[in-house]
């Protein structure tokens, strides 16, 4: 069995998918994270030993490159893809780096991956969650976006529809009143993301288990050619 390292893994939403494509998997992160589903190293992802890894999965905090970073009261955080790639390159072998599309200006040649590809849904509301992929193997994503109706969004812990609460939020602050219908149960965002072992703080922050499932196969191909 190929050996991964999952860079930045967090509570293993993209550790799950390269399980599932065949990967033995171990995370690395500088929080503790008590709910990933695999062996875990607590420490700096930049500072760990590559070697004897096959393959190397790197999601780098998104912070500096969200929406969030436009907030009048947003905090400084360090954009960490250039250290991850210089570090990945040193390495040599076969890695992804997995970003938000605000990110892709410093992605090169990226491939995006939505949840539409996959069906990711639960009760007719559709999870899109465009997320971006660096890899110095070549990717291919031979399906486009399929976006339906009525779509989630899993972020700030909670489920919300979306189209209610941009609708809602466009109204007048002295006049909106309160969300009501913006916020679906979590159980819903847990089954379209497929992440029942996280909290929802977590789920928030995840890739789904579907893109690292899809690109971890293309990755194995490549390994065994």
């Amino acid at each position: 069995m190929f050996k991964c390292l999952d860079l930045f893994c967090c509570a293993g939403g993209a550790a799950m998918g390269l399980h599932r494509a065949g990967f033995e998997v171990t995370g690395v992160d500088v929080n503790q994270q008590p709910r990933y589903p695999f062996e875990f190293i607590l420490g700096d992802a930049l500072a760990q030993d590559l070697s004897g890894y096959d393959f190397v999965w790197a999601s780098p905090p998104c912070q500096a490159y969200c929406a969030l970073n436009t907030m009048p009261n947003r905090r400084e955080h360090e954009k960490l893809i250039p250290a991850v790639r210089a570090l990945l390159k040193e390495w040599g072998g076969p890695w992804i780096i997995e970003n938000v599309a605000g990110a892709r200006r410093e992605l090169i040649d990226p491939v995006m991956l939505c949840g539409s590809m996959f069906d990711l849904e639960s009760n007719g509301y559709q999870v899109r969650r465009h997320r971006y992929f660096e890899s110095n193997v070549k990717l291919n994503v031979p399906m486009g976006c399929n976006h339906g109706a009525l779509t989630m969004g899993i972020y700030g812990a909670k489920v919300r529809d979306i189209a209610k609460e941009k609708r809602h939020y466009s109204k007048p602050k002295e006049t909106r009143g309160k969300p009501y219908g913006v916020v679906l149960p979590q159980s819903w965002g847990f089954e379209a993301m497929g992440v029942d072992w996280m909290n929802i703080k977590e789920a928030s922050e995840c890739i789904p288990p579907a893109f690292s499932e899809f690109l971890g196969r293309q990755v194995i191909s490549h390994l065994k050619a």
